[in-house]
């Protein structure tokens, strides 16, 4: 049944949810091991963008418009994220309160790292 809208929105919906439930897991991996996570900020920043390239990949690499697709991935999280970060030391108090800095940086650089990944690569064509 088609109810008027593009069928692209179709797969930006699953991409929006695939992007909700990792920024749900992340969040609540962090509330209860965060206060390791932040220990060795330069570390942390280092392993980090190799991870997002591969969730990049991982999720929208397939993807027709992946620009859109990695949009549609980190907005929830994104979104989710300002009262994470607004109110750091009530969401996390298992987390040293001068570390929301770090963590609000961190968060950039996940989400900058997904989208300039989802922009840049180009999966390889399979000629037959």
């Amino acid at each position: 049944m088609h109810d008027g809208r593009p069928e692209s929105c179709i797969p930006m919906k699953r991409y929006a949810i695939t992007g909700f439930v990792i920024w749900a897991a992340a969040t609540i991996a962090i509330r209860l091991a965060g206060q390791y996570l932040f220990r060795f900020p330069l570390l942390l920043l280092i392993v980090s963008i190799p991870a997002m390239i591969f969730v990049a990949i991982a999720v929208v690499g397939q993807a027709q418009d992946r620009a859109r697709a990695a949009i549609a991935l980190v907005a929830p999280g994104m979104l989710l994220d300002t009262i994470s970060t607004i109110w750091f030391a009530r969401i996390f108090p298992n987390i040293d309160p001068n570390a929301a800095g770090l963590f609000g940086g961190w968060l950039l650089l996940c989400n900058v790292v997904v989208l300039l990944t989802a922009v840049i690569y180009a999966p390889r064509r399979v000629e037959s």
